[in-house]
């Protein structure tokens, strides 16, 4: 029988989804998803480590669709994704993906795609998978919105740098904060972290821009979820964003990697112990009132 579709399976590194998802569209994928990956090791290119994301490329179950994928696949380096081809009826590749992204609690918010059913009367986060990364499957974005749902009184001021989808700023504002500003290096990020914004109705209270944008100003709380390497080069410029007494949450690192990025952040935050899921660590510090030495640090 012919199937309804053809479904591409792919693993991809972090610095190579911008790129495969052009080809996979160009090639006449008619619908491309990513899905944080916590089964796959992640990836150390150039001394840096990149998060691996699970692709799905949906194209018509045709001849056409498959020698369009084969195209693909003879190409140099696809092989390295470690490609998968599946045959689809119709009503399987729909339940396939929904089942992927199921409702989740991450104590008092609950993250859910907008097929999903949730509880009654529960915080909610809509947000569907998409072109970002952070939809709350992955054990980094998980530590966050658990930590955020612990530390969020009601009335913060959010810095969410490297803001993906905008899932860790829009869920600080349902939760109570009072702004947020969203930062990140990719303007389709960016542009995903608006939509969502407004489908949860905190468009008014989110602000978001590239690093180049970003007005120096402090928060009372700061939120990096990306990698170990850029968590370090940016110690200076988060803290400098923290007020003092204010909190500091860094995200995106191995257990490993933990006492290099604490050691970047030592002379302007107080840490403790740090919290762990999978392979994944979240450091959580206090702002110092000056350096290490006692000394102030300088603002910007």
């Amino acid at each position: 029988m012919t199937p309804a579709w053809w479904q591409l399976h792919l693993r991809v590194p972090g610095q190579d989804l911008a790129g495969v998802e052009e080809q996979l569209l160009a090639a006449g994928a008619e619908a491309v998803s990513w899905l944080e990956d916590d089964a796959a090791a992640p990836v150390f290119v150039d001394g840096e480590t990149w998060p691996v994301s699970q692709g799905e490329a949906l194209f018509p179950g045709t001849q056409e669709g498959r020698e369009a994928i084969e195209g693909l696949l003879a190409q140099p380096g696809w092989q390295r994704f470690a490609p998968r081809v599946e045959a689809l009826a119709e009503q399987d590749w729909v339940a396939q993906i929904q089942a992927a992204f199921p409702a989740q609690a991450f104590g008092r918010l609950w993250v859910a795609p907008h097929w999903a059913e949730v509880p009654a009367d529960v915080l909610l986060l809509r947000l569907d998978p998409g072109r970002a990364f952070g939809t709350g499957s992955h054990a980094t974005t998980a530590l966050c919105l658990e930590f955020l749902s612990d530390t969020i009184a009601g009335g913060e001021t959010v810095l969410d740098y490297g803001c993906g989808s905008g899932i860790l700023a829009i869920a600080a504002l349902l939760l109570g904060a009072e702004s947020a500003l969203g930062v990140d290096t990719d303007p389709v990020a960016l542009e995903v972290a608006r939509e969502n914004a407004a489908e949860n109705g905190v468009a008014e209270r989110l602000s978001l821009c590239l690093p180049k944008e970003e007005k120096a100003r402090q928060y009372a709380l700061v939120v990096a979820n990306i990698l170990a390497a850029p968590l370090i080069g940016l110690a200076p410029l988060l803290a400098q964003r923290v007020v003092p007494g204010g909190r500091v949450a860094l995200s995106g690192l191995l257990h490993a990697q933990e006492e290099s990025v604490r050691a970047a952040y030592a002379p302007y935050f107080s840490f403790a112990p740090g919290k762990r899921r999978e392979d994944w660590s979240l450091l959580i510090g206090e702002r110092l009132p000056g350096g290490q030495d006692g000394s102030p640090v300088p603002a910007l």
